[in-house]
């Protein structure tokens, strides 16, 4: 049996596809606790490869809420821009440097690869056989003006021919191997031989004892017997006396004598100029790469140059090794960057319709709740599905977090039952529990203000009139107004970076239930707001506390008159 060595390194060139349940960008706690909890349904309902990814920072609140319970958090996919791995097929077909060309090319031909990556004992990348390397090899061994000279041992021509040794001296060393026919009669052969480099030569001869007896005394590198002869003891003796290797070919001397050329080592013939691709390349900028590569694929290497995969042209034509879930969010705008390259199976949301497309059906929920945990836990019911008690508290706090403990707008008579349900599982007062959440939120008001306004930033509309508002929780506005000269130069810059018609941070008392609204941008617009204005470019909000709900739509509304 032939080993591993012998047959190449054959690793399964296999494609396992993810999916990740992904919240929106600036995630909140609602969106990082939903994808959590239903990624975990989803395993439970027989779909091991669904994980919880991330694309932004956990946030305060819900990073006190993860410990709290013991949740880790998601996995952090800042970007799904397309790259090699996301295309490659992992593990290859890979054939060792000292291997036979013979074998290697066999290897190629029985698995109908376009290119083998050629390795060193550990793995590591040398460099790429494919056909055209192959035939310009071929082609420099077989030029009739020069003498054929090729890398070879005794044991790869042994290996190559399914030779049996005789004698063996030096078995695996390289050396450059000129080989000779005895085809002439006696006396002009032997004047051949003499003229030849005897250390590197080797003879291909039939049963002819005298040739035979000849190039032993002469002490040439080898001689291959051909046609599955034999020698006499004598001259076998004579031969190990003599220092010189003998083989016996079953093959007939034309047969020997072109196989012989094929037992180079596979990497005296590898392609060393084509460089490998790293699984973080971006698709967009090694596409032309391979389409313009000989065998039009290449082989994929890790930081070390360990061969881990495989990309070709066909690969490009597949779909990504990823698929995706979106919670509490249903807007490419808000959705992790490169999100459009990937398909979107389902969508978990208690927000507005966007403009996301899809081009094949999908499950899309859509509920009009205070918060996606709502739907999540609804779920779990209607699947039969029983909650760990870890879980059952995340979403308990994502459904208090979204709905300010029960008091937004946007709060409906299905998040009180789901609160009082989750209540009862985890033994959590819904009053005392809320607020200790949100004593956790309130710490945001000390934090930079770019992180303040990065932290639940959300985007609406497009174009000329596209605008951003975040929203932070705090104990007392009083935290925020003392910032307000910072939070208004950091809005500016937010808005001149962006273009984007104005920027604003909405700052929610959860003591008082009032927010503040710091606006900055276009100065018609803003012209146009009518709440009452604590200070320039500050604007009191009396009972609101719904961004989605009460804000955003009153915005929208001053834009579209304006226009």
């Amino acid at each position: 049996m032939q080993s591993l060595r012998d047959q190449g390194r054959n690793f399964p060139m296999e494609r396992k596809k993810r999916i990740l349940v992904f919240g929106h960008r600036n995630p909140d706690t609602d969106s990082i606790v939903s994808a959590i909890a239903y990624a975990e349904l989803k395993q439970a309902l027989g779909v091991a490869n669904c994980f919880a990814a991330r694309c932004g920072n956990v946030n305060l609140q819900t990073e006190y809420i993860l410990e709290r319970f013991g949740v880790p958090a998601p996995e952090f996919v800042g970007e799904l821009i397309p790259k090699v791995k996301n295309y490659m097929s992992r593990g290859a077909t890979t054939v060792p440097h000292d291997m036979p060309l013979w074998q290697a090319l066999e290897i190629l031909n029985r698995g109908n690869f376009k290119m083998l990556p050629i390795v060193d004992d550990g793995g590591h990348l040398l460099s790429i056989l494919h056909f055209n390397a192959f035939a310009q090899n071929m082609l420099r061994k077989i030029d009739p003006n020069r003498k054929g000279v090729f890398p070879t041992s005794v044991s790869l021509l042994a290996k190559t021919l399914g030779a049996q040794p005789l004698v063996e001296f030096d078995r695996n060393t390289i050396f450059q191997a000129q080989i000779a026919v005895a085809a002439y009669e006696f006396e002009a052969f032997r004047e051949h031989i003499d003229a030849m480099p005897r250390a590197n030569t080797i003879v291909l001869v039939g049963n002819r004892e005298d040739v035979q007896a000849c190039v032993i005394e002469r002490q040439v590198r080898a001689l291959i017997v051909t046609g599955g002869r034999t020698i006499s003891r004598e001259l076998k003796k004579r031969a190990e006396q003599k220092g010189v290797s003998v083989l016996i070919s079953p093959y007939d001397t034309s047969t020997t004598s072109w196989l012989a050329l094929y037992s180079s080592p596979v990497g005296h013939t590898g392609d060393g100029a084509l460089e490998p691709l790293k699984e973080g390349d971006y698709i967009g900028a090694v596409r032309e790469r391979i389409l313009s590569s000989v065998s039009r694929s290449l082989p994929v290497v890790d930081a070390g140059r360990l061969v881990i995969g495989v990309l070709s042209q066909s690969d490009l034509m597949r779909e990504p090794d990823i698929e995706i879930i979106l919670v509490d969010h249903n807007e490419i705008s808000q959705a992790v960057d490169g999100a459009e390259n990937y398909r979107v199976l389902e969508i978990i949301d208690h927000h507005r319709l966007g403009n996301l497309h899809t081009n094949t059906p999908i499950t899309f929920i859509n509920k009009p709740v205070g918060s996606t945990s709502t739907i999540v836990a609804t779920l779990y019911q209607d699947n039969r599905v029983p909650m760990r008690k870890e879980i059952a508290s995340i979403l308990l706090a994502g459904i208090l977090s979204d709905t300010v403990i029960l008091r937004s707008a946007t709060t409906t008579e299905t998040d009180r039952h789901m609160a009082d349900y989750l209540s009862t599982i985890t033994d959590l007062p819904i009053d005392g529990f809320g607020k200790e959440i949100m004593g956790a939120a309130s710490l945001v008001a000390r934090r930079p203000v770019g992180e303040i306004l990065a932290l639940d930033m959300k985007h609406f509309g497009e174009g000329k009139t596209a605008f951003t508002v975040s929203q932070v929780e705090v104990n007392t506005l009083t935290e925020i107004m003392d910032r307000r000269d910072e939070i208004l130069e950091g809005l500016e810059r937010q808005q001149a970076r962006t273009g984007y018609l104005f920027s604003a941070l909405m700052v929610t008392d959860i003591t008082e239930l009032d927010s503040a609204l710091f606006v900055k941008g276009d100065p018609v617009f803003l012209s146009r707001i009518r709440y009452p204005k604590v200070e320039e470019n500050v604007y009191m909000l009396k009972g609101v506390l719904s961004r989605k709900k009460q804000l955003v739509p009153c915005l929208t509304e001053l834009i579209r008159k304006g226009s």
